[in-house]
């Protein structure tokens, strides 16, 4: 299966006063990507968008990178045709948190983002690499359709891989220089990657689109992650996770204050275990080690039902996530054992104690990160919208923000499930018999006791509950037969599963290398 989507010809990147326009591509909703030359005449180079981290960071014509794969579209720097290439003699390396290696110089050359020429920019050539996301898998050496872009990282110059590994001062990142220089009044950017479907989001440099969110626009201090005391990370306070579904609304987990980091680098939406718990029995999804993400019913998407993930308490901001947006597209092949089509959703669960919140989240969220303010404002984003009304971020308030929400202190977090989209249990683990295993906007119904399943993680809980319903006079006969005949006929979907969907998520994303 080729998760790469064709590719359109990027339109030209726009440059208004004060502000940066770039578009980005969605790559088949695993990366963003930005267009960029460096050097002198300009050699094109296609980086992924990383908020993640803070290095900017191209393949070498000599690296290992291009040896396997064809860098022919996505760029491989020939440093010796670049009449303005400079190396500094420092060696570069930088693990990102699904344990891939990059190591190479560090450099400076001319970068150009659309027509913004930005002389003497630092950036990492990378001439190794090891534990690739998309590494080839063929016998032949070929990459089964997946490429290793360069990786553009904007966050603060302060998590540098340099800067964190060897104590050393930070260089003047992408973002600092196109302050330095004049090029945008603040250090701050706007993220609207848009429709999972659509081709196309954009990051908009020193400005803010409002006819890209809906109001209100609400901002909240960027603060430490764990043990760190210097902002460090785009990491908020969340705060309440609930669902809305056939006109009832149930609380995942209410009364916590809990880190969550808005990074661009991560495909999915990774949560702590105990919430994920909570979260993927909501839905009921499916667990298998050979997969990288859990497996919901395709039919799901068709459900209305809708995660509103809350940030800085009462007053700050709401961000509405379809269900529909969670799940991936069908996997040919890939089906429970009653036929039903199965599909990866975009949310899994982590031994971490924060909420890493990557596209699967960010694509309905309008964000404006300001390293100056150490602030993010966020909004609901309005979607395949074509107008445009920028403004340029001046001052020390972001415009649109109409309220700033105060960091918080740290209560016990509570959960209080109850059952739309899965089956709910009593305090003694048993199934609740109240709730009936169907989910009314969604024809598959995706509980997991009217599925078949895949053997492994999770399974043994599974089969738990059915063994229970099987046995349960309290609960309808027709679902105490399903219930028997998943004991009786449980098996797999075949082999070759992970090789298909292998590389749909980039793992526990970057930012996680650096905590």
């Amino acid at each position: 299966m080729d998760f790469v989507k064709t590719r359109t010809p990027q339109p030209s990147l726009q440059r208004r006063a004060g502000t940066i326009l770039t578009p980005l591509t969605n790559n088949a909703d695993l990366q963003y990507l930005a267009n960029i030359t460096v050097g002198t005449p300009p050699q094109p180079f296609i980086v992924a968008i990383d908020t993640g981290s803070s290095d900017l960071w191209i393949p070498s014509i000599l690296s290992d990178i291009c040896q396997i794969q064809d860098c022919s579209q996505t760029g491989a720097f020939n440093s010796g045709t670049s009449s303005t290439f400079a190396t500094r003699n420092e060696e570069f390396n930088i693990t990102y948190g699904d344990d891939s290696e990059y190591s190479g110089i560090l450099a400076q050359d001319t970068i150009t983002v659309g027509d913004t020429a930005l002389e003497h920019a630092q950036f990492a050539l990378i001439r190794e690499s090891a534990n690739t996301p998309f590494a080839p898998r063929n016998s032949n050496g070929s990459s089964d359709g997946f490429t290793t872009n360069g990786v553009w990282g904007i966050s603060f110059d302060i998590a540098q891989s340099e800067a964190i590994q060897d104590d050393e001062r930070p260089y003047t990142g992408i973002l600092s220089l196109m302050k330095s220089e004049g090029f945008i009044s603040r250090m701050a950017y706007s993220l609207w990657l848009n429709d999972p479907d659509a081709a196309q989001g954009s990051i908009l440099f020193g400005g803010v689109d409002t006819d890209k969110f809906d109001p209100p626009l609400i901002g909240l201090p960027i603060v430490p992650l764990g043990r760190s005391t210097q902002a460090s990370a785009m990491n908020v306070e969340f705060t309440s996770l609930t669902l809305n579904a056939g006109g009832r609304t149930s609380v995942l987990q209410d009364n916590v204050v809990r880190s969550a980091i808005l990074d661009s680098g991560t495909t999915a939406a990774i949560l702590p275990n105990d919430l994920a718990t909570t979260f993927l029995r909501f839905v009921g999804a499916i667990e298998d080690p050979s997969l990288p993400l859990p497996l919901v019913a395709c039919d799901l998407a068709t459900s209305d039902a809708t995660f509103v993930f809350q940030f800085g308490g009462s007053s700050g901001p709401r961000i509405s996530v379809p269900v529909t947006d969670l799940i991936a597209p069908h996997i040919p092949d890939l089906q429970f054992r009653d036929g039903s089509d199965a599909c990866l959703l975009g949310v899994l669960g982590g031994e971490i104690d924060f909420l890493l919140l990557g596209d699967t989240f960010l694509r309905s969220a309008y964000v404006v990160y300001d390293l100056e303010s150490r602030q993010i404002a966020m909004a609901q984003a309005r979607l395949n919208v074509s107008t445009s009304n920028v403004q340029e971020i001046t001052g020390d308030s972001i415009p649109g923000v109409q309220t700033v929400v105060a960091s918080l202190p740290m209560p016990q977090p509570t959960r209080t499930p109850s059952a739309i989209l899965g089956p709910q249990r009593t305090d003694e683990g048993q199934p609740d018999p109240r709730f009936d295993g169907q989910l009314s906007e969604n024809p598959g119904q995706a509980s997991v006791i009217d599925l078949d399943i895949l053997p492994g993680k999770g399974q043994g809980d599974v089969i738990g509950e059915a063994q229970a319903m099987a046995n349960n006079p309290n609960i309808p006969p027709e679902q105490r037969e399903k219930a028997k005949g998943i004991l009786a006929n449980v098996q797999g979907v075949g082999t070759g599963v992970a090789n298909t969907a292998g590389g749909a998520v980039k793992g526990l994303g970057d930012t996680l290398g650096n905590t």
